[in-house]
């Protein structure tokens, strides 16, 4: 009878080698060098008037007429709107009959006070007091003379007021009021931009502030015209950060604009050009993510593994390299590719093959 027997082996501890642990990951790397370059801050902006006012009546009234409309070309003294001219017109006519009134009584009381003078004080019929009163009428009367001359000197300007006219050469920007509209005296009637003067208008960030100001030199390009570059001065920077961006307002002049190609509202992108500071070029996929702050994966060729560093972005240029100011130390190797997928327990070694 044959006999089966069992035989129970005993647990077998296997342990992994360095030689059979998994090679580690190629990966695209660049060295850091560090070398002096000239940092820009680019903005977004817009050419805009220097001068842009909302024009309106000092009076009230019903508009008649607006013969001007958005992007209408005008020049100084050209009609803008204007208003029903009746009851300007009879409130200067009233006012030229209370100037006749007030005259003819000054000549009247003047006339008397001759007549009484030539008395003389040692006739019957002459008495001092009738005299002062009469005086004292003359001059009541020559002063309400001059009240009704200036009355009808503002009822006359009054009339003039209902036409509203162009203080200036320049675009009709905005139209908020319309013929047969009644408005009230100061109400925006038309926007007229001034085309003596024309500036650029951008947003700077607060922490770019003191860039902006030390400054060698500003240039703005305009996207409808990429073949122009016109060189900007900072004429104001605004004050008071806006609540919803928070950023500063900053107006730029151009001295040298070229007004006939140049029109309101054009976007345009200006260079403000700092002094030079050490930065390091990288390509631009070296960039990632750390808590919110920009930083790069430095490789250490004697340990194989990656960390990560944060960095101070200077800037970026339009051929896909970014620009670092600080963070890395000279001679590092960054990788630059397949940033995403890297961890820090990950083995990884420089690729061998053609850089680029």
């Amino acid at each position: 009878m044959l006999c089966k027997r069992m035989f129970l082996l005993p647990p077998v501890l296997f342990a992994l080698t360095a030689a059979d642990a998994p090679p580690p990951r190629p990966v695209r790397v660049a060295v850091v060098a560090y070398a002096q370059a000239q940092v820009p801050l680019i903005l977004s902006g817009s050419v805009q008037a220097r001068i842009q006012a909302d024009l309106g009546f000092r009076v009230g009234g019903k508009i008649i007429r607006r013969p001007v409309d958005i992007g209408r070309h005008v020049q100084a003294g050209d009609v803008l709107a204007e208003l029903d001219p009746a009851d300007l017109s009879r409130a200067a006519e009233s006012a030229e009959a209370a100037w006749r009134s007030a005259q003819a009584n000054a000549v009247q009381a003047d006339a008397d006070l001759r007549r009484y003078q030539q008395l003389g004080s040692n006739s019957a019929a002459y008495l001092p007091s009738e005299y002062d009163r009469r005086v004292a009428m003359a001059r009541v009367a020559q002063e309400a003379a001059v009240q009704a001359q200036r009355q009808l000197d503002l009822a006359r300007n009054q009339l003039s007021y209902g036409r509203l006219t162009a203080d200036a050469d320049g675009i009709v920007a905005a139209v908020p009021a319309q013929t047969g509209q009644v408005v009230a005296a100061g109400q925006p009637v038309v926007t007229l931009a001034h085309g003596d003067e024309i500036e650029i208008v951008a947003d700077v960030p607060e922490n770019r502030l003191e860039d902006l100001r030390h400054a060698d030199s500003i240039d703005v390009r305009l996207w409808a015209l990429p073949d122009l570059v016109l060189p900007a001065r900072l004429r104001e920077l605004g004050g008071l950060a806006d609540p919803a961006s928070r950023t500063f307002a900053v107006k730029l002049a151009i001295p040298d604009a070229p007004r006939d190609r140049l029109a309101l509202g054009m976007t345009a992108t200006v260079t403000v050009n700092r002094p030079s500071h050490r930065v390091a070029a990288l390509p631009s996929g070296a960039l990632t993510d750390d808590a919110g702050s920009p930083a790069v994966w430095v490789l250490d060729p004697a340990s194989h593994h990656a960390s990560k560093h944060r960095v101070q972005v200077g800037f970026y240029d339009r051929d896909g390299h970014v620009f670092l100011a600080s963070g890395v130390r000279e001679g590092e190797s960054v990788i630059t590719a397949g940033v995403g997928a890297i961890t820090p327990d990950m083995a990884l070694t420089p690729w061998a093959g053609a850089a680029r």
